[in-house]
């Protein structure tokens, strides 16, 4: 657009469009006595939008929010949700944040969590180098299972349905786990068809779907290195440590369950299971001494052989 303005007393005469490489009155009705006029294209009469986006790309391309504060008064009548740079989506582009979701199932066992942790780069004093946990989404009890290949994921699931079944005589209803190959094999698919489980997996490279489990990964992991430092345990008792975490973990309040234990609220739905061994609580990595039974030793040899719990 340009504006028309009178060349001695700088009066706006009027606008025109352009179209086509014209410019056109918008009110082609002038005096006769208006005969000298300048015209002033519109990039010499910069609007307040214009002006905003002028500082914006001054600035480096901060937020709109931050201009506001720096130029109050070019936002009168501007709302800085109306305001977008094609620049800032390129550089600044995020994805929209996950809702944090505390839904819980009513009864234990219609969802269970699962994910794959590995390989580490130890191997386990049994040859592990790989952990799957199995979360119950009610309850938010935890088991693990220590893997030597990722391979045994569909065999040790099947053992874990099983376990359910013959201990609790209930049947895993839907099973959630990550976008991996691990969960896609033959095995695992027929068995769920078989069982009538229904199998959801999260969206590629989207782990937040597979948050209860990720986030399980996170605390299994912080505990064990907390009980491999303290006694400077060795790195390859890492998996007897994710065990023995996984063992507190599910005896220890929570704040999901209003700061009772899993294994408390899994006794509310079945009263017959046993949450403890009942055996003294012992610092992890603590020095030991097992018996040695007489017809594993001499008269003169110790009875007794120092270890580490």
């Amino acid at each position: 657009m340009c504006v028309l303005q009178d060349k001695y007393s700088g009066r706006t005469i009027g606008h025109a469009r352009e179209w086509n490489g014209l410019y056109y009155l918008e009110h082609p009705n002038l005096p006769p006595e208006l005969h000298n006029i300048n015209v002033f294209f519109s990039d010499s009469i910069t609007t307040n939008r214009e002006k905003v986006f002028l500082h914006h790309c001054r600035l480096g391309h901060p937020s709109f929010r931050v201009i506001k504060l720096l130029f109050p008064s070019l936002f009168n009548k501007l709302d800085v949700a109306s305001l977008n740079c094609e620049v800032c989506e390129l550089a600044k582009h995020k994805r929209v944040s996950f809702p944090v979701s505390n839904n819980m199932s009513t009864s234990p066992f219609y969802l269970v969590h699962t994910d794959v942790w590995g390989p580490s780069t130890v191997p386990n004093v049994s040859g592990a180098r790989w952990f799957l946990t199995f979360i119950d989404d009610c309850t938010r009890v935890t088991w693990v299972f220590l893997l030597k290949q990722k391979a045994e994921v569909s065999h040790v699931f099947q053992r874990f349905f099983s376990m359910v079944k013959n201990q609790f005589g209930i049947t895993i209803k839907r099973i959630r786990f990550d976008n991996t190959k691990d969960y896609f094999n033959n095995d695992l698919i027929s068995f769920c068809q078989k069982e009538g489980i229904i199998h959801e997996s999260s969206c590629v490279k989207t782990p937040q779907q597979n948050g209860i489990a990720e986030r399980k990964n996170r605390h299994l992991l912080e505990q064990t290195r907390a009980l491999l430092f303290q006694h400077r345990v060795p790195k390859r008792f890492w998996g007897e440590a994710i065990l023995t975490a996984c063992y507190l973990i599910n005896r220890l309040p929570s704040t999901i369950l209003a700061s009772k234990s899993p294994m408390e609220v899994l006794s509310s739905f079945y009263p017959n299971v046993s949450t403890s061994n009942h055996l003294i609580p012992r610092i992890f990595g603590c020095v030991s001494f097992v018996h040695v039974h007489s017809g594993d030793r001499g008269k003169l040899d110790p009875r007794a052989l120092k270890c580490v719990s």
